[in-house]
């Protein structure tokens, strides 16, 4: 039996469960129906499995944000629902701190365009790394102020790359219908388990020597603007 889950619940292990699905974008959905179907699987967003006399209220959506996976033929496998309060909505702070926390771990991907990055390659420049997927309302709600501060610092000594496990393909259609211009990675799960991420947007700075100076997690009405006041810093630097 687990800890912390009521008799009966369990819990598995979610990578496995979604092997070879793939999270649905928009346009995959038109004319699909969105409800409980005892054909479709649905967990937590930590594995628990939902059972089917429960899962109705699941899909409130005040109360829950749910990511649908596809097979490759289109169809609802399983429904992966995270609780909106789980978003960690911050205070906020009024000052920012670029001491050094800890060595950032060694990354080497290539984004969506074929353009290369690496720790070692980055060193000299500040990396703003954002942790995101298309499914995830704080993340999409937050990308045109991040678009601003690409803009803002073009041209500087400043990297922002955008992680996601999702595939090329998803992440094409999703700008389709929405513009965010960070650098995108697809596939990025050994960064998002390297990083100990578990909470969507997860904001991330590394100063010029490759060390973590910011970890930023869940929605808060300034963290553009501790993002902005930190690469400001360290470009001060």
């Amino acid at each position: 039996m687990f800890a912390g889950l009521s008799y009966g619940q369990k819990k598995v292990n979610l990578e496995e469960k979604l092997e070879g699905l793939h999270v649905a974008m928009e346009d995959e959905m038109a004319g699909k129906k969105i409800e409980p179907s005892s054909r479709v699987k649905m967990y937590l967003d930590d594995g628990t499995v939902i059972k089917h006399r429960r899962a109705e209220k699941y899909f409130n959506p005040d109360k829950y944000d749910k990511l649908i996976y596809l097979n490759e033929d289109g169809e609802i496998k399983a429904f992966v629902f995270t609780p909106i309060e789980d978003y960690n909505i911050n205070t906020g702070k009024e000052m920012v701190d670029i001491t050094p926390k800890q060595k950032a771990i060694y990354f080497n991907f290539t984004d969506i365009k074929g353009n290369h990055y690496s720790l070692d390659e980055l060193k000299g420049k500040v990396v703003v790394m954002n942790y995101w997927f298309s499914a995830c309302r704080p993340c999409v709600m937050e990308m045109p102020e991040l678009n601003k501060l690409v803009e803002k610092y073009q041209g500087k000594d400043v990297v922002f790359l955008g992680l996601t496990y999702h595939v090329k393909a998803n992440i094409e259609r999703f700008l389709q219908r929405f513009e965010f211009d960070y650098n995108l990675i697809p596939e990025s799960q050994i960064e998002i388990h390297n990083y100990h991420v578990n909470t969507y947007p997860t904001h991330i700075i590394i100063d010029k020597n490759g060390y973590i100076v910011l970890r930023e997690e869940g929605l808060s009405y300034d963290t553009v603007d501790i993002l902005d006041k930190t690469i400001e810093a360290l470009l001060k630097r």
